[in-house]
This record gives structure tokens, sequence and C-alpha cells, in this order.
């Protein structure tokens, strides 16, 4: 059973007083509200008139609050029991606008419960593809969702006719505004003032546009005719799909995944005071709670959702990680899906503070992703792998035409850069696997120190394969206390040949000798492993990739020579 903190106010089991119940998951819903620009955008992209573009964000909050609260269930199949909000996602906006500008809302609902689907489906095959979810596939997946949103981003900054007209510099100021006010607050911010940096950007930038002008008249008459209270209008929802861009979906899906093994992981963290490594099984539920949520999305013709990083860290700036905090989050989220006033103010917000918050948020994603890249030494492979996807990725968007006239098949992956790239690196990651596995072999004598020789063996090889110091401490202490074992107690009949092998995922230390077998040692638990915009993801999936893995010890013998073999993830 976790152990909790003695920094936490509430526990992830407690329920706050009802007061503090109340205004913790007022400001959950508040900063969960802030994603909504990326539905208004998405609702843009599909031309949806201004009344049905009201009941999208009206059932989208609904489906957040749905979502929320999934992913706060502790139940057997799915949810990881955690504080982790869900907010519309930068991972599947890309995708999103493709399916909005290609068949409207209809594509756009039918693909994203296609992702959530993909999702779910990936939260069951995490070991059999851990080569695909290295450090450096789940770092360039952040890394150019960053890039595809900044670009948004700055087009929506920019999105006035004719650099001379006279709203141009207004419009170009409020997003800087935003921007700068964003960066500011994330940077000099204190405690909660950093946490909520891209709230506190956002009210400025209203107040800068109010200002310009920019929010007038109109935009206060729209939401003066809203009304206070009135049910949900679906009559925009219908369903389609779009067989071209499964690609762009699946590549995701994938990344989305990634992200939750982060924040989930991160969540499983700041609420244990004893925690160790990663808890597989929930982790599993939660990726099927995400799924499940962006699914829902779906379902209301939204674009895709996922846990929020930052909310996360928000938890544990304010001491509170309650999961009771979700529940009333989701109910906040519910009302305000009724009260047509908030939807319309959403509506009114000018594209140049969408503009300065997109490229806010991805500048984290970019330098979340190369965070979670560099977590394990980069060698010539992953360099080359990296780079060349990178290149091929940015070639999409600097060279559209290149890629015209291609197979119909090959457009459906090169019509995202995203998808491109991540289908490059794999690809390229798997070809450079040939001849990656690497030897190394000594003899140990009884007169030697156990420790010090199997140190400075693994510390030889480890440095000529980027092994990290931990792993290779962690494999040294462990092997040596075993021939330490097998010596005291009259095992050996002969020198112990040392063998270490790497092949990028797991360093396996063979020790073979003459004599005795010994029982499994007990020294270490086995487990089964799986294999970021905030540091929440990025620390919680770099801990993730790094740290975990399936520690396996097995004995062999043959008449009197004995194999130990000592597996740790690396």
């Amino acid at each position: 059973m976790a152990s909790k903190p003695t920094d936490l106010i509430y526990g992830v089991d407690d329920v706050p007083p009802l007061p503090r119940l109340i205004a913790l998951g007022f400001q959950y819903a508040i900063m969960i509200s802030v994603y909504l620009i990326l539905v208004l955008l998405v609702a843009r992209a599909a031309k949806l008139s201004t009344s049905e573009t009201a009941g999208l964000i009206s059932l989208a909050l609904i489906a957040c609050a749905v979502a929320t609260a999934l992913q706060a269930w502790r139940g057997r199949f799915f949810g990881s029991g955690y504080l982790v909000p869900s907010a519309y996602s930068a991972i599947y906006f890309g995708p999103a606008i493709l399916a909005a500008k290609a068949g409207g809302i209809p594509a756009v609902a039918g693909m994203t419960v296609f992702a959530g689907l993909i999702e779910i489906l990936l939260s069951r095959l995490l070991e059999p593809f851990r080569v695909v979810f290295q450090p450096i596939i789940a770092g360039l997946a952040v890394f150019v969702v960053g890039l595809q949103l900044g670009l948004v981003g700055v087009s929506e900054a920019f999105d006035v006719d004719g650099e001379l007209q006279p709203g141009f510099a207004d419009a170009v100021g409020v997003a800087l505004v935003t921007l700068a006010a964003c960066i500011g607050f994330s940077i000099w911010g204190r405690g909660i003032l950093r946490l909520v940096s891209t709230l506190l950007g956002l009210a400025l930038g209203v107040v800068v546009a109010m200002l310009a002008g920019l929010i007038g008249a109109p935009t206060f008459d729209a939401v003066g005719a809203a009304p206070w209270l009135s049910l949900p209008d679906p009559s925009y929802l219908s369903f389609g799909f779009e067989p071209a861009l499964i690609p762009a979906f699946i590549a995701s899906a994938i990344a989305a995944t990634l992200r939750t093994v982060g924040v989930v992981t991160t969540a499983q963290r700041i609420n244990d005071a004893d925690w160790r490594r990663p808890d597989m099984a929930n982790i599993s539920r939660g990726i099927v709670g995400d799924g499940l949520g962006c699914l829902v999305a779906g379902l209301v013709g939204a674009p895709g959702q996922s846990g929020a990083p930052s909310l996360v860290g928000l938890s544990s700036a304010t001491s509170a990680t309650s999961r009771a905090i979700a529940f009333a989050a989701a109910l906040f989220l519910v009302a305000f899906a009724f009260l047509p006033k908030f939807g319309a103010a959403i509506i009114g917000l000018p594209p140049g503070i969408a503009g300065g918050m997109l490229m806010f948020t991805a500048s984290f994603l970019v330098v979340s992703g190369i965070e979670v890249m560099f977590t394990r030494g980069i060698d010539l492979r992953g360099g080359f792998a990296v780079s060349v996807a990178l290149f091929v990725g940015l070639l999409t968007q600097a060279k559209p035409e290149y890629f015209e006239h291609l197979p119909a098949w090959i457009q459906t992956i090169t019509s995202d850069m995203l998808t491109v790239s991540l289908a490059t690196a794999i690809l390229l990651t798997l070809i450079f696997r040939i001849g990656i596995h690497r030897r190394g072999s000594a003899d140990w004598q009884a007169t030697r120190d156990a420790h010090a020789e199997l140190a400075r063996f693994l510390a030889t090889e480890g440095k000529a394969w980027k092994l990290r110091d931990d792993v290779i401490g962690r494999a040294s202490d462990t092997a040596a206390r075993v021939v330490d074992d097998l010596d005291h107690d009259g095992y050996l009949a002969s020198p112990v040949a040392m063998e270490a092998n790497y092949d990028t995922l797991e360093l396996a230390v063979t020790l073979v000798y003459r004599g005795r077998p010994p029982p499994v040692p007990h020294h270490h638990t086995p487990f089964h492993p799986l294999h970021h915009q905030e540091t929440a993801a990025s620390s919680g999936l770099a801990t993730f990739l790094l740290d975990a893995g399936a520690d396996r010890t097995s004995v062999t013998t043959r008449d009197d020579n004995v194999t130990i073999r000592l597996g740790f993830s690396a």
C-alpha cells in the first residue's frame, strides 16, 4: 500500500472538507476550460456556425468531465485512481484540423473515436513494443507535436489580412502580450502563479484585447444574448470516417499513450513516499482510461483529449492530490456546459490570444521532447534515426509539393508531419538494430574482490556502450552480491566467467562457473515492464523509460556447469 508523503495535505484517498473541495474543484475546472481554445479552432476549421460551435463547446465540456472522472476511478479494467484531469490535447490537434478540413465535424468525430480505440489497444501491447517506446522515439513524438502546434500558433497570431491593415498591429500585439505574460509568469512566477501561468496569460490577453477593441460590442452582445441556462444542442453532430487520415490518428494515439505513461508515473511518485518503480498494471489501466476519454470526446464531435501534465504538477504544488477533487471538477465542468454564456465567451476570443497561448504550449512541448530524447545518451544510430526522421517531417511542411505525386497510400503517411516523422524514426530504429548486440567478457578469480572487479568490468564496457551510471551500478551491485554468496557458501569449483550483453533495451550479465547451482537469489524483486508540454510528463516519462524494466534472473545447469543470467532494463 502506498505511503502518503508528509508534504501532502490531502493524499489521493483523502477527502478535503467541503469548502476546500469546492474551491479546488472549481480551480481545476477553470484550468481545464482554458484548453477549449483547441476545440474552438477545430470548430472554425470545420466552418461551424456560431450556434453549432456553442453546442460543440458545451458537449466538449461534458466529455472532459467524463474523462476526468474515468481517470480518477479505480476500476478493475480502467482508471489510474489518481487526480489526472483530462484536457483537450495538442497531440490530437493537428490530425483533428486535417479531419475538420477534409470532412468537417463528422470526420473529426469518427477519427477521434478511432484514435481512442487505438490507445486502448496499445495499453495491452506495451511490452511487445518496447523497441518503439524508447526515449528517443517518445521524445521525437513530443518534439514534433510541439513544432506542429507552434506553426498553428504563429498562423493564428498573424491571422489578419494584410500587414498594413489597421487591425494588424493590434492583433499581433495581443498575441505577443499573451505569449509574454505566459512566459513571464512561467519563469519569474512563484508557486501557484507559475503553475497557472497559462490562465494568467489568457486573462491578461483578454484585458489587452478589450483595450485594443478586438473584444468589443459584438462580443459583449453575443454573451449578453446567450441564455443563462440551456441544454447543449447536439444538432451539429454526425459521424464519418476518413481512411486517408488513419496513419495520422494512429501516430497521435501512440504519442498520447507515451504521454499518459509519463503523467500516471508522475502521479504515482507524487502520491507514494516509498515509490521505487512504476506500477505497470496501474499505468495500463490509466492508458485505458485515457483512451476512453478520447473516445468520449469523439462521440460528441470534439478533438481528442488526454491527461494534462500541467494539472498533475498543480496538484503537487497545492499539496492536494485527492481524487475526490477530480469528481468535484467534473461536476463544475458539467455545470459550465449548461451555461451558454460561458461558451459564448470562449467563442468571442480573438485569434491572437489563441495564437499566443498555442506558441507558449508549443514551447513546453519542444523543450520536453528534447529532455526525453536525451534522458539516455544518444549513440550514432539513434542520432541518425531522429535526425533523418525530423528532416523528412520538416520537408512535408517546407516542400509539400514534393509529395503530391506519390502513390495515394504513401500520401496517407506524408500528409501529417507527426506521422511521417514517427514512421521514419521507427523504421530506421528497426533497421539500425541490425548488428547492435554488444558483448564483453572477463574472468573473476576467488582471490579478487568481486564488487571491485565487476564494477571495473561493467564500467569499462558500459562507457563504450553509453550505459548510464545507475544501470552499471545496479548491475554490478547485484552481480557482485551473487558472486560473493557463491564464493562464501562454497558453490564455486572454478573461476567465474563474466559476460555482459547489451542491445539498447537490456543489459544482461551472465556468470558461468563449475560447481553447485545456488537457489534463485532473493535480493531483487522481478516485475513486468512496459515499456510530455509540461515537466510532469517529461519527468514521469523519463523515469518510466529509464528505471522501469523486467529484472530477470535465471539459473541453468548442465552437468556441473552453472549459468546465472541477470537482466537489467537499460
